[in-house]
């Protein structure tokens, strides 16, 4: 394929993810979780980004209580947080779309507050 053939529509091997086109949402702080676990309404929103072969990539989420880089992000340090974070990958492949979560520690900036 030329150069200047590619388009953001055509398919993409990723590794071992087969992409249906180049297009994919990046990760975006939303800071609307509480308790830093994510809550129902961040299924509606990952899977309605959700598109056929497409990749989603995650808000950051915190790796631990001292993880965090602003408050009322998701974590993925309780077993709360795993099971909520399960029913969002799980609506997003759902609809055929692969799902990467971002993990981050930001290190001595984090923040404890809730």
């Amino acid at each position: 394929m030329e150069h200047d053939e590619l388009s953001l529509l055509t398919p993409y091997k990723m590794g071992n993810f087969h992409l249906s086109h180049r297009i994919f949402l990046g990760p975006m702080t939303r800071s609307r979780s509480y308790g830093n676990t994510p809550q129902p309404h961040a299924i509606l929103y990952y899977s309605q980004k959700a598109t056929n072969g497409g990749l989603l990539i995650s808000e950051a989420i915190g790796v631990s209580n001292t993880a965090k880089g602003y408050p009322i992000t998701p974590g993925i340090w309780t077993k709360e947080q795993v099971e909520a974070w399960k029913l969002i990958v799980k609506a997003v492949h759902d609809k055929g779309r692969v799902f990467f979560c971002q993990i981050w520690h930001v290190g001595r900036v984090s923040t404890y507050a809730i």
